[in-house]
C-alpha cells in the first residue's frame, strides 16, 4: 500500500469514528468513570462490551451478580444493575462528577474496568492471531470515505461549478464549510453505529 493510500485510509477511519462519536478499536482493561444518573443502566464509551473486570461504586467493588451485560446490552455498551439503581453521578464539563465541581474519576463515584470495542483490520495487521470483528458495513463506509477523499484531492470545497456543453458557471459554495467528507452512502451504512449520548 502506498504512503498516500495509508494516509487516506487513516483519515477516512478517523472521519468515520468522529461521525459515529465513538472509538471502534478493541481496548482491553479500559477504565471508565461513567455517569450513573441514579438509573439502572450505565452507558459505557466503547461498545460492544466484551467483558467486565470489575465495577466500583463509592470505592467499594460491586459483586458481579449485581449487574449484567448480556445480549443487546453488551452490543449497545450498557451495563445494567439487576436490582436497584447506580449511584447518582452526573456528567459536567465533559467529565463525570459526584456533584458539580468535583473532578472526573472521583473515587466517590462509579468506576468500571472492562474490555470493549471491535477488532479492526489495523489491529489484525499488527496481530494476525486476532479475528476482525468490525462490522463489514463500517469497513465499507471507511472505504467509500477513503475513495471520496482520494477523488476530491486538490479540489477546493468552497467552489462549486457546473457545465453543460460549452456553457459553464462557477460560484462560491457557502454551505461547503463544515461539509462532511463522508459520502451519503457511507452515512447510510453508519447510521446504526452512531452513538447518541445525552449528558
Amino acid at each position: 500500500m502506498s504512503p498516500r493510500v495509508e494516509v487516506l485510509v487513516t483519515a477516512a477511519s478517523r472521519a468515520v469514528a468522529g461521525y459515529c462519536g465513538r472509538v471502534f478499536e478493541r481496548g482491553l482493561g479500559l477504565v471508565e468513570y461513567p455517569a450513573g444518573y441514579g438509573r439502572p443502566l450505565l452507558l459505557l464509551e466503547r461498545p460492544p462490551v466484551l467483558a467486565v473486570s470489575g465495577v466500583w461504586e463509592g470505592g467499594n467493588q460491586v459483586s458481579a451478580e449485581e449487574y449484567e451485560i448480556a445480549g443487546g446490552l453488551a452490543a449497545s455498551g450498557m451495563l445494567r444493575r439487576r436490582r436497584g439503581v447506580w449511584r447518582a453521578t452526573v456528567r459536567s464539563g465533559g467529565g463525570v462528577s459526584e456533584t458539580l465541581g468535583d473532578f472526573e474519576g472521583s473515587e466517590d463515584g462509579l468506576r468500571v474496568v472492562y474490555d470493549g470495542g471491535y477488532v479492526t483490520p489495523g489491529q489484525w495487521t499488527l496481530d494476525g492471531a486476532l479475528i476482525v470483528t468490525l462490522p463489514e458495513d463500517v469497513q465499507e463506509a471507511a472505504v467509500l470515505t477513503a475513495v471520496q477523499l482520494y477523488r476530491s484531492r486538490g479540489v477546493d470545497a468552497m467552489v462549486a461549478s457546473e457545465s453543460i456543453g460549452d456553457w459553464s458557471v462557477s460560484y462560491f459554495a457557502a454551505k461547503a464549510e463544515g461539509k462532511s467528507p463522508i459520502p451519503g452512502a457511507a452515512r447510510a451504512l453508519l447510521a446504526p453505529y452512531v452513538l447518541h449520548r445525552v449528558s
